[in-house]
């Protein structure tokens, strides 16, 4: 019955991130589950083939208000049915990118398949628990899947599947696309994920939806070795205002400043971090954890003779460790 709830509540685009996660976890166990996705999918392959249909009927008939109802129909219908692809698509990337996001999804209660096909009201088992005590019918995610999730390729490409079948029913799912640029970025297929992030500037406008696009594009670029152009999308970003809206957008400042130090401009390279440890101070442990894995930077400020000025802003950074 919770899951039947999430679902609706999914097709409405009202599931709160916990209800994702139950249903991802339960559309792997319940049969019921998967004939709902699997319906899902019959249902895109369905939208795809009446629009191609109706496409020189419209073309050659007047449009009428019965016409025009069905249309505005299907364009909602597949909407909400992209949503769901996109929710599920999304919860399954950030499995394979995130050790944090499976913990959290392997700690998700969930009802037991064969307790909701009994048909008991789990809901009503629910509210008669404990406050904060799932009923006897509820185990932590982990314990349907033997102790352990699927591997992080495995939801990757899960993950990738879900979010292709989203854009294929609807193309202007632009944080679809974004996400998928994800994947392919995780996978080291760098041209993939540009022409995606590419897309996603050329045909949105939403800012905040720009912004992520930036972020991941100016990403591509610094692993690319190209400073000079991660910096640009980088200003453009920020020079944008969008960050004071989305403040997860704000690791801009961060990887400017590896940006402007892979380019020599070790001033300013200097200025970025900083304007990121002053503004978001509870990032500085993480802004020291990131560049411990962006080895080649650091020996670039380490030797090179004008990047200096780096190294003593942040000497606990930039200090050259003991021989041995």
């Amino acid at each position: 019955m919770q899951i039947q709830v999430d679902l609706s509540a999914m097709l409405d685009g009202e599931l709160d991130p916990a209800g994702v996660r139950r249903v991802m976890v339960h559309s792997d166990l319940c049969e019921s589950c998967r004939q709902f996705l699997d319906g899902i999918r019959s249902q895109v392959r369905f939208h795809k083939k009446l629009a191609a249909a109706l496409a020189p009927v419209a073309a050659t008939v007047a449009e009428t208000p019965e016409l025009s109802q069905l249309r505005q129909r299907l364009t909602a219908n597949r909407r909400k049915l992209s949503r769901v692809l996109y929710e599920l698509g999304r919860g399954f990337v950030l499995m394979g990118l995130s050790a944090d996001f499976s913990r959290e999804v392997a700690k998700e209660p969930v009802p037991v398949p064969d307790m909701a096909m009994k048909g008991r009201n789990l809901l009503d088992e629910v509210a008669r628990a404990e406050a904060g005590a799932p009923g006897p019918e509820w185990v932590a995610a982990r314990e349907l899947f033997d102790g352990h999730l699927r591997s992080a390729d495995e939801n990757l490409a899960r993950g990738q599947r879900l979010l292709s079948e989203c854009l294929a029913l609807d193309p202007d799912s632009h944080e679809s696309r974004i996400y998928l640029g994800v994947v392919h970025y995780a996978r080291g297929q760098r041209a993939m994920a540009r022409h995606q992030f590419q897309d996603v500037l050329t045909r949105a406008t939403d800012r905040k939806v720009r912004g992520f696009a930036l972020l991941n594009l100016g990403n591509v670029h610094l692993d690319e070795g190209d400073g000079e152009g991660a910096a640009a999308l980088l200003k453009q970003l920020v020079d944008s205002g969008v960050i004071s809206e989305q403040p997860s957008l704000s690791t801009a400042y961060f990887n400017l400043g590896l940006a402007c130090g892979m380019a020599g401009q070790f001033g300013d390279c200097v200025a970025w971090f900083q304007r990121m440890a002053k503004e978001l101070p509870h990032k500085k442990s993480w802004m020291a954890k990131e560049l411990g894995r962006r080895s080649h930077f650091v020996h670039l400020i380490r030797n090179h003779p004008d990047a200096k000025v780096v190294s003593e802003a942040f000497p606990s950074w930039f200090q050259a460790r003991p021989a041995g």
